[in-house]
């Protein structure tokens, strides 16, 4: 099971460890590049992971296990004169930017296997930024338990409302114990990472936040040709589903299917390639369904 953290779910020490390079960023030259440099980890020199930032050589070596290509990221919890050392890996560059990016990316993917002790767990965060030092979104996600096999992990990207398009980003990867039982991790805690990749730019926008209902309003325009705003409110952190239907049930479009914060989000719906008709909008969070009617005029 995955776990999403929101930015105040995550402990001071550990917020810290995420984020201490993040706030050392100095410089950022844009690049027409929109996914993660040196994504499937192929490329070392000395040890050293091309185009990141890794904390240890020790705790952050190159393995000849894979997903794509032939070869991943190892972390691994090292005994440091008989102190636990955790593995961090960040996406900065040399002059210390972050990784470029172009889009208001949906999620962050990538494959894993985890083999954690104690209480460890990997650990993945995404922060998105315009400029050097303005975030404008961000997503991480705890990963507990020993998976064996290439499992695929989403981090979802949640961004602040009429924030601007980001232009770089900062990912870190960690392997460390978020039990709050002091320690830092446990020696020999291990984990392989690879293929990371951003997922296409989301369609919807977070609006406003913390609402006090779970809600479905009509859509704007309607009757519409070809395109329709629909907005809806979740008032706590839920998977959220908003799926177009025909009048004959048939599935048309998933416009939202992800776990979301608590907001007011509002959502595209574009009926270009759709014959003229009645249409369905149904909002489903937990037990709570919500359905509304939509008619597309050409």
């Amino acid at each position: 099971m995955m776990v999403i953290l929101n930015n105040h779910q995550l402990g001071g020490s550990m917020k810290l460890n995420i984020l201490f390079i993040s706030l050392s960023v100095f410089y950022f030259t844009p690049v027409a590049f929109s996914q993660p440099l040196n994504n499937s980890f192929e490329n070392w020199t000395s040890g050293m992971l091309d185009q990141w930032f890794i904390d240890s050589p020790q705790a952050v070596s190159q393995v000849g296990v894979a997903h794509e290509g032939s070869s991943s990221a190892k972390l691994e919890v090292i005994d440091l004169g008989g102190f636990a050392f955790i593995p961090i890996m960040q996406s900065l560059t040399s002059t210390f930017g972050g990784h470029p990016v172009s889009e208001r990316h949906g999620s962050l993917q990538g494959w894993y296997q985890s083999m954690p002790l104690g209480s460890d767990v990997l650990i993945v965060s995404v922060i998105m930024l315009e400029g050097s030092s303005n975030p404008v979104g961000s997503g991480a996600i705890t990963i507990p338990g020993t998976i064996s096999a290439w499992t695929q992990f989403t981090v979802p990207i949640f961004y602040v409302p009429g924030s601007p398009t980001p232009d770089n980003t900062i990912i870190t990867i960690q392997m460390a114990d978020t039990s709050g039982s002091g320690e830092s991790g446990t020696i020999g805690s291990m984990a392989y990472v690879d293929y990371l990749t951003f997922t296409a730019p989301s369609n919807v926008e977070q609006i406003s936040g913390l609402p006090g209902n779970y809600s479905l309003s009509q859509n704007y325009p309607n009757p519409f040709n070809p395109i329709t705003n629909i907005e809806y409110s979740i008032p706590e952190q839920s998977l959220v589903k908003l799926i177009v239907y025909d009048v004959l049930g048939n599935e048309v479009a998933i416009l939202v299917d992800e776990e979301q914060t608590a907001g007011t989000y509002r959502s595209d719906f574009t009926a270009e390639n759709l014959a003229s008709g009645l249409y369905f909008a149904q909002l489903k969070v937990g037990e709570y369904v919500q359905t509304i009617k939509m008619s597309l005029l050409k």
